[in-house]
């Protein structure tokens, strides 16, 4: 049944694929209108080899994303290799972007407490960390640091429901570590407190933590 759904679906997509082809002309064989039903069918054809690439392109992006909202749903290049029939060196030279996001989710989901304290201190400290020059870039830095934590507070409280994307609070989280808290830390002025001094020195230490925990050399 799905299969004749695909064929049908194909079908429809293939007729709506405007086609020209040029006419072989006529043929000593032809017999009534037959040279004009043949430039129709090969004009199908090529509409459907044109529909046939686009929709083998569709169905590999779609194969991609559903493998990478496993691993970050922290399934293992194991786990897909037991769905795909394939070794994990397969799904991993398919795929090879999963490595990373493997290595990311394993450290994400260990320190979800650790990434949320240093980057709720920092937020608290912004304003003695603001630097002189470029005061501006900074503070909205800090705003989508405190909009994230405010994200992650929901994402990860005891009573969260999953939402149409469940995977999409460790990707939330990762970019609050590896792209907002690095680019305070980049942009942080000198502290002005011994707290805030604190607070910048624990959050760079988490991005360093992070930085060698997801390192492509390590193994996946």
């Amino acid at each position: 049944m799905v299969r004749d759904e695909a064929a049908r679906l194909v079908e429809r997509l293939a007729g709506s694929v405007p086609v020209e082809v040029a006419d072989p002309g006529a043929k000593s064989s032809d017999y009534g209108a037959e040279q004009r039903w043949r430039v129709e069918s090969l004009a199908r054809l090529r509409a459907a080899l044109d529909t046939e690439e686009l929709v083998a392109e569709a169905a590999a992006q779609q194969t991609e994303s559903a493998a990478a909202e496993s691993v970050w749903l922290g399934a293992s290049l194991a786990d897909l290799s037991a769905v795909t029939g394939r070794t994990r060196q397969a799904a991993r030279k398919r795929w090879p972007e999963l490595g990373s996001i493997h290595r990311r989710r394993k450290w994400l989901g260990d320190h979800v407490e650790d990434i949320t304290y240093m980057a709720e201190l920092l937020a608290s400290r912004a304003e003695e960390l603001a630097p002189g020059w470029g005061r501006g870039t900074f503070l909205k830095h800090v705003r989508l640091l405190r909009e994230g934590l405010d994200r992650c507070a929901e994402d990860f409280a005891e009573d969260a429901t999953p939402s149409g994307d469940p995977a999409g609070r460790w990707r939330a989280l990762d970019e609050l570590v590896n792209t907002t808290m690095r680019r305070i830390i980049e942009t942080a002025g000198g502290p002005t407190t011994p707290e805030a001094g604190f607070a910048l020195h624990g959050a760079t230490g988490v991005l360093g933590y992070y930085d060698h925990a997801t390192a492509a050399d390590r193994d996946s």
